[in-house]
């Protein structure tokens, strides 16, 4: 078998976190508390358990203990882990993921110990020291205590696959009712959005992972589902919760898009103010909550403080306006325990599993360019992309557009045509734009001559 070096990582830090306990015969290691100590055969099984599983362990014996690798025949393997039995620890593979060292005594039970050793890190928890390593703990080499020797064959690999990381986002946002598809969708924002809330630890992710998990039900609703109520304001009701750890009101929408235009996301500081249903789009919902974290709430500038001392209870307070016991605080707290649990993985979710598409990005983000067209009206506003790209697909460019119509008789088109023919329109008197919109009302003059006449009966010449 291999041995990822992801899970062997993972199997040495919940060793090191609880170096120091005290030894507890028949104890267990508690993932959601650190200070719980074990017994001899406890550390070894949870050791081989996480080397194997890595997070996905079990944090259970298995209703195993020291007499689970009674002798067996040097060669062949043993328990549920399938350890494989050697003569002495000379024998030991030099790829072996974890090696063992047993002290099978009479009778077994209190009679007996045992001890490993993973990736060159001694680990032991004994009656008298606890859980100890380095020069405090015995050598899996040892021929004077131990008389059974057992390992779990390796080699580390560096990895197998890159994460799978729209089933990480789905086990970081459980319960969830959303599918894979849907979480690949949001990876990349998500990604985004950690980066910009300087979401850099397990700490950190577990407690932003397990607030944007509630706030939106595992990522199923990107705004309130309340659109109005009888007590609501105009301010309320247009900028009402939008984002997956809901951005209401005005002066934070407007407090959203001064930080985006200064972080280089948007050029319009007041686009969140015009058009706030953009905060429901997975983009700016995402960097909507990394503003929240970073600058918004009862407590700005602190969640991660919070965070990254495990307050989990004022990390939900900042979030939902430091109330005593914060709305759904249960669920939260068991949200962001299985964060926990994620441990390191959480942090790959800092990368995107497939880079943002560039067209995809150009349309969520919020650019505004002036209009070309010659029949463009002089000094009006600039448009945003995705309204161009929407044009286009209902009736292609604008200038045979406005002329089509114009030859069709729409007064707004013949309008538009009059104004660029006598040098009046976007770009005055410049002689292309004046003799493209004067050919048009020629050839409308030949062909429809009566819709001609009508316009300009009724506009004369203001036209």
């Amino acid at each position: 078998m291999t041995a990822t070096r992801t899970n062997i990582e993972f199997a040495k830090r919940i060793f090191t976190d609880r170096v120091g306990n005290d030894y507890v015969y028949g104890g267990n290691w508690n993932p959601l508390d650190r200070n719980i100590g074990t017994d001899c055969s406890g550390l070894v099984i949870d050791e081989l358990d996480a080397a194997i599983n890595g997070t996905a362990m079990a944090w259970s014996r298995h209703g195993m203990s020291t007499e689970s690798w009674r002798p067996i025949d040097v060669g062949e393997m043993g328990t549920i882990f399938n350890t494989i039995c050697v003569a002495s620890p000379n024998d030991f593979p030099a790829d072996a993921a974890v090696k063992i060292a047993i002290h099978h005594g009479p009778g077994g039970g209190a009679n007996s110990h045992m001890w490993c050793e993973v990736d060159g890190i001694r680990m032991e928890s004994n009656g008298s020291d606890g859980c100890v390593t380095g020069n405090q703990a015995r050598s899996v080499y040892d021929t004077a205590y131990a008389n059974d020797w057992h390992y779990l064959p390796g080699p580390i690999i560096d990895q197998v696959a890159g994460p799978d990381r729209p089933a990480l986002l789905a086990a970081a946002m459980a319960p969830t009712v959303l599918g894979r598809d849907q979480m690949a969708a949001y990876l990349p924002h998500f990604a985004e959005a950690m980066h910009a809330a300087e979401i850099t630890t397990v700490l950190r992710a577990a407690a932003w992972c397990s607030q944007v998990g509630h706030e939106s039900s595992g990522l199923r609703y990107t705004a309130e589902i309340q659109t109005s109520g009888p007590d609501w304001s105009w301010d309320r009701t247009r900028y009402r919760g939008r984002g997956p750890i809901q951005l209401t009101w005005q002066s934070n929408y407007r407090k959203f898009g001064q930080w985006c235009k200064t972080n280089g996301y948007v050029t319009d500081s007041e686009l969140f103010v015009n058009q706030p249903e953009l905060v429901e789009e997975p983009k700016w919902g995402f960097l909507a909550a990394s503003w929240y974290w970073l600058y918004g709430g009862p407590r700005p500038g602190q969640i991660n403080g919070f965070a990254d001392a495990g307050d989990v209870l004022a990390v939900s307070r900042c979030v939902n306006g430091w109330v005593d016991t914060p709305n759904g605080m249960p669920d939260r707290t068991a949200r962001y325990n299985r964060c926990l649990l994620l441990g390191d993985q959480l942090l790959s979710l800092l990368n995107p599993s497939t880079p943002i598409d560039p067209i995809e990005e150009l349309l969520m983000s919020g650019l505004t360019v002036p209009s070309l067209s010659i029949y463009a009206d002089p000094g009006e506003p600039d448009v945003p992309i995705v309204d161009m790209i929407r044009a286009l697909d209902a009736h292609g460019p604008h200038e045979p557009y406005v002329e089509n119509q114009a030859r069709l008789g729409e007064p707004d088109a013949i309008r538009r045509v009059a104004r660029t023919a006598a040098g009046q329109g976007k770009y005055g008197t410049a002689a292309g734009p004046v003799n493209q919109a004067k050919s048009v009302l020629n050839e409308i003059k030949q062909s429809n001559p009566a819709v001609l006449q009508q316009f300009l009966a009724q506009n004369g010449a203001r036209s």
